[in-house]
């Protein structure tokens, strides 16, 4: 979308400045330069930046300070035109004060949108603007400042395969739903949940984060004193079956780099409560959202390859696929451990069902077999963690700056790009990373095979890991 907009339309901006957006795919939050000119909101990257990575139209906007992040100095601004919400994180409570005014001024318009309800054909055409003729208003839309008509036409398949997935991604909410159960499992909530009162048994809670499909809570439990998460989610027809495979999965899976699973709840019938061991560390997005000032060095990058490598050699063995390999999914404890966490995306494999393609996940960290919709197994998430080294390398995963639809477009056709800084880091470094990334299924390893990599024998331990942790912290 932002590139419809020729320079003039933030030249001359009323309102400009730094402030911390959270991603609308990857829950992290990014410093961005923002600029507001006229009705209309950019923000880029950095701000001697040629073009903004992103644009908020802000005809009858809604703008208001909120608590929903847990972060201060926040606001939530919905805008209607788009049908999205932002939060945006200020330095201060005056400076975002400030800026709540200059959105509201820039409110201060109507727009209307037409609905459709038209039967397409869609055809590759050399005469349109888009390169296709016969596209849905909603596609056309989408496909308009990601994907150039030349690549298009030079790759037509691609792109309708991007736009259907995409769509069907923005119709089912924030990320695509996992197929059903296979057919072999006849289990139901009512084998998993403890029949107490979780209302009783836990308190003093406060929400340290959100999951795949809920919110997550830190409480103490009051019979032990232990400090416990809380996975919240709600109880719906159309996600009961996967609640019964995530909490099946993580019941089942006991290893110490696997989050444990304590307990589980129905509260109010309609609400299930997952209660899990803490990880006073956070995340590993965490740390990488203060990558300007901390930085991995290779050894630290290598133990959290290690310790993930771990959990999925056993995930695998279990002939499982987790499907949501990422640093948001990497929880950490204040000793340094490295533990894998939410399974609201992982598959169990059967001998009815020995491969998938069902397209889960999330769209940067996706292999291309995936995306594609071709049968898939363990290996996607081989293809994840290396997408998961780039951001601990760089502090983001490649193509971070488009829309999913254009990232999941070149992530097809153009593949992965090399590491901006090579000479930064070894050999092994290179090869497990290479290896990890291998676009040929057959060729790229299995999870057991690469924990013998060289590169691991350079991991750090625990006690060394620590120091990036806290220094996280203190820079957040």
């Amino acid at each position: 979308m932002a590139a419809e907009y020729p320079p003039s339309s933030w030249a001359k901006p009323e309102k400009e400045g730094e402030l911390r957006k959270q991603g609308h795919v990857v829950k992290n939050w990014k410093k961005r330069w923002f600029r507001i000119q006229h009705d209309m909101l950019f923000y880029f990257k950095d701000r001697n930046d040629e073009r903004p990575v992103g644009v908020v139209p802000l005809r009858m906007c809604r703008v208001a300070e909120t608590n929903k992040t847990g972060k201060p100095f926040s606001i939530e601004l919905i805008s209607p035109k788009i049908s999205k919400t932002f939060f945006i994180q200020g330095s201060s409570k005056v400076e975002i004060e400030d800026w709540m005014k200059a959105l509201e001024k820039g409110s201060e318009y109507s727009c209307v949108g037409t609905p459709y309800n038209v039967e397409h054909k869609i055809h590759v055409d050399f005469n349109s603007t888009t390169g296709f003729s016969g596209l849905p208003a909603d596609w056309e839309a989408m496909l308009k400042g990601t994907i150039t008509k030349t690549e298009v036409l030079e790759n037509p398949e691609q792109a309708l395969s991007v736009l259907e997935f995409e769509s069907k991604r923005q119709k089912e909410g924030k990320v695509p739903v996992p197929g059903p159960l296979p057919e072999e499992t006849n289990a139901t909530l009512n084998d998993f949940i403890s029949r107490d009162d979780p209302t009783k048994s836990y308190k003093g809670m406060t929400k340290i984060g959100e999951g795949a499909a809920g919110e997550v809570f830190g409480a103490t439990n009051t019979k032990n004193g232990m400090k416990v998460a809380i996975k919240k989610m709600e109880i719906n027809n159309e996600n009961i079956k996967l609640l019964v495979t995530e909490i099946g999965i993580m019941k089942s899976s006991k290893h110490l780099n696997i989050v444990e699973y304590l307990d589980a709840y129905i509260v109010d019938d309609r609400e299930l409560w997952v209660v899990m061991e803490f990880m006073g560390g956070g995340c590993l997005t965490d740390v990488l959202e203060s990558f300007d000032s901390v930085q991995m060095t290779e050894p630290q990058i290598a133990y959290v390859a290690r310790e993930t490598l771990k959990s999925l050699a056993y995930v695998h063995s279990l002939h499982r696929i987790h499907r949501d390999i990422k640093s948001d999914n990497i929880l950490l404890s204040s000793d340094g451990l490295v533990k894998l966490a939410d399974f609201g995306y992982a598959a169990q494999l059967t001998n009815k069902q020995k491969v998938r393609n069902t397209v889960v996940g999330t769209p940067y960290w996706m292999a291309p077999e995936l995306i594609r919709g071709h049968d898939y197994g363990t290996k996607v998430d081989i293809w994840s963690l290396g997408i998961m080294l780039i951001e601990m390398a760089e502090g983001e995963p490649p193509y971070m700056e488009y829309p999913p639809l254009r990232a999941l477009f070149l992530i097809t056709t153009k593949g992965i790009p090399p590491l901006k800084d090579q000479a930064k880091w070894s050999r092994e470094f290179h090869d497990f990373f290479q290896k990890c990334l291998d676009v040929n299924v057959q060729t790229r390893p299995e999870a057991a095979e690469l924990l013998q990599h060289p590169f691991l024998l350079k991991s750090a331990t625990p006690e060394n890991f620590k120091p990036v942790i806290q220094a996280a912290r203190d820079a957040s």
